[in-house]
């Protein structure tokens, strides 16, 4: 063995020897990943995935440069000191867990970012109903790493009474998608993570055969079901995301349509000459879908809601029976084949405001 070699093996066995202090269950953390893949850790940082659940030690929560502005203060008549975790404000919104590990409720208890596509500013407005109270934290499963879900009677992580779980790190990090990773920190080339997708564990909600909705737009963290109910039921997520990049603050997680849509809709051209620069997504990822603002539009004869997420649907209709809720709003309307579609009132009418639906039928259907 050459003296790099020795080197380079202990280096990685004090890391797993270190590492084993503080996790368990095959865990290395997720600092581990950071020596031989460096770049890939550097965009993982910047991404929203490793704080969707940050520690709170000495003031606000800190956000990659360029990311998000941040949380500039906790919820009216708490100080930083009494919070113990931040869920979020990366991208959307942040929610608030106190000293005992109990998530806030109520009025105030959660803050909007700003959102310029619908010229807000950042606020505070109420989470799960008006009156203050609070809740056990039982969302680790996506806003963590490892996991352990218990219960009331614990054991709880850091000894908080109001979280009902353990993990092996806040956040999203490397080891939640790619599996406990301490055996292939000690042996990097005999043993491998997986590779396996598996974005649909967290983008999804229920049952998978279901797009939840509410209030005329889909709920977020749907975009797995979606994608089921699209054209695209078959392609990976990673054929148009990199998986460790943000997209959001123009991080690069969208590969981009040169990338994506027109590597496979390379015949698809825009028949309309004030449309020919338009992107994909504008029409076939409209803002359907809402994680924490919204807004209603008027249009000519007409209203529509418009959300902070694209939707993932991608298929349009211009059938003018078909209605893209169900009667009680609750989930996206599918046909018998389990097909979801856009409605024009959601693709056209939030941008050409002064326009109706009629208009939108005929104009889409020169669109291509």
């Amino acid at each position: 063995m050459n003296q790099f070699s020795f080197q380079s093996g202990f280096f990685i066995a004090a890391l797993v020897v270190l590492s084993s202090a503080t996790f368990a269950d095959g865990f290395a953390g997720s600092e581990s990943c950071k020596g031989c893949h460096t770049e890939i850790h550097k965009q993982v940082q910047r991404s929203g995935h490793p704080h969707k659940l940050i520690a709170v030690t000495d003031g606000p929560p800190i956000y990659p440069e360029g990311t998000s502005p941040g949380v500039p203060e906790p919820p009216q008549g708490f100080d930083w000191a009494q919070i113990s975790y931040v869920i979020g404000g990366y991208g959307w919104k942040a929610r608030f867990i106190d000293e005992e590990g109990y998530i806030l409720t109520g009025e105030g208890r959660q803050y909007n970012l700003a959102n310029p596509e619908l010229s807000s500013k950042p606020h505070w407005v109420a989470y799960d109903g008006k009156e203050h109270s609070r809740k056990p934290y039982v969302c680790g499963s996506c806003h963590t790493t490892g996991w352990q879900q218990t219960g009331a009677d614990g054991p709880h992580q850091n000894g908080l009474p109001g979280i009902h779980g353990t993990w092996q790190e806040p956040g999203v990090t490397c080891e939640a998608c790619h599996g406990p990773s301490a055996d292939h920190a000690a042996a990097p080339s005999q043993v491998l993570p997986t590779t396996a997708e598996n974005c649909g564990g967290c983008h999804s909600r229920g049952d998978v055969t279901q797009i939840d909705a509410k209030n005329g737009l889909i709920r977020h963290h749907e975009q797995y079901e979606a994608l089921l109910a699209s054209p695209h039921q078959t392609l990976a997520c990673g054929t148009c995301h990199d998986p460790h990049q943000s997209t959001k603050y123009q991080q690069g997680g969208f590969k981009g349509t040169d990338k994506t849509c027109e590597t496979c809709h390379a015949d698809v051209a825009i028949k309309l000459p004030d449309k020919k620069d338009a992107d994909c997504q504008s029409c076939h990822m409209p803002n359907a879908v809402t994680s924490a603002l919204s807004k209603t539009i008027a249009y000519d004869g007409g209203e529509v809601r418009m959300g902070d997420i694209r939707a993932h649907i991608h298929r349009i209709t211009l059938d003018p029976d078909w209605r893209m809720f169900t009667d009680d709003g609750k989930f996206v309307r599918v046909d018998s084949q389990k097909r979801a579609y856009l409605t024009l009132d959601y693709v056209c009418m939030s941008c050409h405001t002064d326009k109706s639906i009629e208009w939108a039928r005929e104009a889409a259907a020169r669109v291509h």
